[in-house]
């Protein structure tokens, strides 16, 4: 059994070669590496083909494709379609992974066989690190609260992940969020791993999020709508569970709204009110007064917010 790891790359030049080393300095080599250059501008294409003919003889196939469409969703998908193994797994072009990460996954994978697996990540901002919060539940309301499914959580087995659409490409930012939230929606069986975290996921000036939260509101704001008709869609869910997901969605539009107004943004807070109204037309008066409280509460600069809207939904 071998896992793919796909890492898309677009504009890094500087920085891709250090990840690539950190994959290749893996303990276990029971994978296939993928490379797919995103339509760079830069010379990032180039160096990755050179870092693959100078490691054609290292112990695991590697490619390196193009794909010319713009985004790291169709950047992951065109992996995807060329993965040829059984789980696969999507890594950053500028963050570095732990040496022992495929040997722990493909361990767990041997006797396991899950859909998913989620392995806890290790953040490094400004030289500190610390682990990336997370609850070891399959509850969907925990995920669309506190995206604790990232990018570099998940392996997947790829063909549970082609019948779940893959990358939503028309998402633009947080699609990982977007993504983790239609998997669960979709009733995994998941292995958690525990006792360690893994790699150096790097928060640096060219980090893709942007340098404020309303830099992004349009492309936020589709992500949110994605997941919204996801959840109105979702075949495996009680009516329950649909009201749940629902009124977590609508708080994690509030906390949204809240950052919205911190930042000055009247046209993404309106944006964002509009969307709570799209979600739940007519809340009651305690989710009413929960989301006015969070939207306040973020807007003055309150911290963590996401932890009371746990408690809420």
């Amino acid at each position: 059994m071998r896992v793919t790891i796909v890492v898309p790359v677009w504009n890094r030049q500087e920085r891709v070669v250090r990840t690539l080393d950190s994959i290749a300095a893996s303990i276990c080599h029971h994978f296939e590496l993928v490379v797919v250059d995103n339509g760079s501008t830069d010379d990032s294409l180039a160096v990755c083909q050179q870092w693959a003919w100078t490691h054609r003889d290292d112990g695991f196939p590697i490619q390196v494709l193009s794909e010319l469409r713009q985004g790291a969703a169709a950047a992951r998908n065109r992996g995807l379609q060329a993965c040829q193994t059984e789980y696969v797994y999507f890594f950053d072009s500028d963050d570095l992974m732990s040496p022992d990460f495929v040997g722990d996954v493909m361990e767990v994978l041997y006797s396991t066989s899950p859909d998913m697996l989620f392995a806890p990540v290790c953040m490094e901002v400004r030289g500190k690190k610390k682990v990336r919060d997370y609850v070891r539940d399959v509850d969907v309301p925990e995920h669309i609260i506190t995206s604790m499914m990232d990018t570099l959580s998940m392996v997947f087995n790829t063909q549970w992940l082609r019948g779940i659409g893959g990358w939503n490409e028309s998402v633009t930012v947080w699609d990982d969020w977007e993504l983790g939230a239609r998997a669960l929606l979709a009733k995994p069986t998941i292995y958690w791993m525990e006792g360690k975290a893994y790699h150096q996921v790097l928060v640096h000036d060219e980090s893709l999020t942007g340098a404020c939260f309303s830099q992004s509101w349009q492309a936020q704001l589709q992500a949110l709508r994605s997941v919204l008709v996801a959840i109105k869609h979702a075949g495996r869910l009680t009516d329950d569970e649909r009201r749940r997901c629902l009124r977590s969605l609508y708080l994690r539009v509030k906390i949204g709204e809240g950052f919205m107004r911190r930042e000055r943004c009247q046209e993404g807070a309106a944006a964002y009110r509009q969307l709570a109204k799209d979600i739940i037309p007519h809340p009651s008066k305690p989710l009413l007064m929960c989301g006015m409280l969070l939207s306040s509460y973020t807007a003055v600069g309150g911290r963590g917010a996401w932890r009371l809207a746990l408690r809420l939904c």
